[in-house]
């Protein structure tokens, strides 16, 4: 167990033992700084990847596996994802202060960069919600076509790629692109009836 009520994190404050509302910090929920995460990353509207500070806890998750730097957390949730998310480094470096600050991690210079590595405090945080970053990498794993499922985020580049280079190079007659088009929102409609 560990005692962080004296490092508060935008108004929350971590505490072992608190209640869910103490930890929550803003009216109730789950996650302690890191907000509410149910639905799993990808919440219940639809609207966002991750929700409340579902990607947060899974930063913190890949930083336990190995120190790293920014690009490095952007490029291997990328590729946890297969391609279909990769988060911009304005989400990912304010967050990273925002850990450090809280001395989840501690980070050192790597020539013009820094390489974050996990504290004691967030491996006993990572500790305490074990199974919340279990469920969270579940379902990222699930969505990203992991374990021999389908990986859409390498068709929809593939696609996406291939009506660019040919609209680039102007090889659409204008019949083609209309046709192209009702092809495009065909499917749109398929995957949106699914």
């Amino acid at each position: 167990m560990y005692d962080m009520h004296s490092h508060g994190f935008g108004g929350w404050r971590m505490m072992a033992g608190a209640s869910d509302d103490d930890r929550a910090g803003r009216g109730g929920g789950r996650g302690g700084p890191f907000g509410r995460h149910r639905g799993g990353p990808f919440g219940g509207r639809g609207r966002r990847l991750f929700e409340g500070g579902a990607l947060r806890l899974v930063v913190l998750g890949l930083i336990a596996e190995e120190p790293r730097h920014g690009y490095d957390i952007i490029k291997a949730l990328e590729a946890k994802l297969q391609g279909t998310y990769s988060p911009s480094p304005g989400a990912i470096y304010p967050m990273l202060q925002m850990l450090e600050e809280a001395d989840l991690v501690v980070s050192e210079a790597n020539g013009n960069k820094r390489r974050y590595s996990i504290t004691q405090d967030g491996k006993a945080y990572l500790e305490e919600n074990a199974e919340e970053l279990a469920r969270l990498n579940a379902q990222i794993d699930e969505v990203s076509g992991a374990g021999g499922k389908v990986a859409l985020g390498d068709e929809v580049r593939a696609f996406a790629k291939s009506v660019f280079i040919r609209v680039r190079r102007g090889e659409l007659s204008a019949d083609q692109a209309r046709k192209v088009r009702e092809i495009l929102a065909q499917a749109r409609k398929d995957i949106e009836s699914l």
